[in-house]
């Protein structure tokens, strides 16, 4: 099985990427293919509404970066992990460009292409209680629900004000790991 993970949080080892990197531990551990992306480091130029991807114009995207080069393989996963810090009470800025650049996921009717039947699980971390920003979990959800993606998991990490706070809840990377390693 397939497995591309999403990271948008611009600290490259942080508390969101630990999550991430856990998961993708215990999927390679069972066998999976997995590779894993940092979104903030990616050349990602955003949605610019072209519609050369709704008027079917190109197969993906116009967009020349290495986004539309991934565009792709995320049609051919069977999984995907996006994890983000949340920043100023929602997903961080690559994050949400990176969703905006799956519009080619969609026919010019708006229903979804390639992309239903996957999976998805996607990591929350905030500095916050954990509670605060489930409206983020639920955005996700119904986003990734409207492509017709079944939801695989959420991991929901509140109270992390410093970089490697998770490693000192050693029990939410093993959860995680465990995640990982069930995935069929």
């Amino acid at each position: 099985m397939k497995i591309m993970a999403f990271i948008g949080s611009p600290r490259k080892n942080g508390n969101t990427a630990k999550i991430v990197n856990a998961i993708c531990k215990g999927a390679k551990e069972s066998g999976h293919e997995v590779e894993i992306y940092n979104l903030s480091e990616m050349d990602n130029m955003g949605c610019n509404a072209c519609d050369a991807c709704q008027l079917e114009k190109v197969d993906f995207c116009l967009i020349d970066d290495k986004l539309t080069n991934l565009l792709p393989q995320i049609a051919k996963a069977d999984y995907l992990i996006v994890g983000t810090p949340i920043y100023m009470l929602q997903v961080s800025g690559a994050t949400k460009n990176f969703l905006d650049r799956l519009r080619p996921f969609l026919k010019p009717d708006l229903t979804a292409k390639h992309l239903p039947g996957k999976k998805y699980i996607t990591v929350t971390c905030s500095g916050a209680p954990a509670a605060a920003f489930s409206n983020v979990t639920e955005y996700f959800n119904q986003f990734f629900g409207y492509f017709g993606m079944e939801n695989a998991g959420n991991i929901v990490v509140g109270n992390l004000q410093e970089k490697d706070d998770i490693i000192r809840r050693s029990k939410i990377l093993e959860e995680a790991e465990e995640m990982g390693k069930k995935l069929s």
